[in-house]
């Protein structure tokens, strides 16, 4: 793990707290935690600003720590829900949560060090729910990989009930069905 990794985390998840912004960390640094270790260079956090004026001044205030990469963040909000900064010269995405089940795996995310910084990840079963997402086959090698490790922790009723809405708002059966065949 870099320092300037840990540097940036310790200081956005800071940043995030003072400002009371519900979030929890997720992607590599999650992937990590869970057991299935692998380096990663950026910093993946979900965060829940419901309004356009609430998204509008934590751009503003964002500004005072990190750099904002695109030219336009609130178009690239609106069109992405995802807005890129550096922090450190490390990659920060922050994702906006936009479902429910996102707002509620960032109300169930809990308290974790990593390494020697304290910050919010997001629990197993939401860590597999937002790679389940993807097409990418890395992140169901990652999936396979924690449900094997962590099988008989995981609040599988949660999981499967959110893997089916998943399936259903995505229009994708196989989401289900290759969780359930992991089980």
């Amino acid at each position: 793990m870099t320092n300037r990794l840990l540097l940036a985390l310790k200081e956005i998840v800071d940043w995030l707290e003072k400002q009371q912004i519900p979030y929890m960390i997720f992607g590599g640094i999650a992937n990590t935690l869970y057991g299935n270790p692998r380096q990663t260079f950026d910093i993946d956090i979900k965060i829940s600003i419901p309004s356009k004026k609430e998204k509008t001044d934590f751009i503003e205030q964002l500004r005072s720590i990190a750099v904002l990469l695109p030219a336009d963040p609130m178009q690239f909000i609106t069109e992405t829900s995802v807005l890129p900064v550096t922090l450190h010269d490390v990659r920060i995405d922050f994702v906006f949560a936009q479902l429910p089940f996102e707002e509620q795996a960032i109300e169930r995310s809990r308290s974790e060090l990593f390494f020697s910084v304290p910050m919010k990840v997001c629990t197993v079963e939401d860590f597999i729910l937002q790679k389940a997402v993807s097409t990418r086959k890395k992140d169901w090698d990652d999936i396979e990989t924690v449900i094997d490790l962590q099988k008989n922790a995981l609040d599988w009723p949660y999981l499967l009930e959110h893997c089916r809405e998943l399936s259903d708002f995505l229009n994708d059966s196989t989401i289900v069905t290759r969780i359930q065949n992991m089980r």
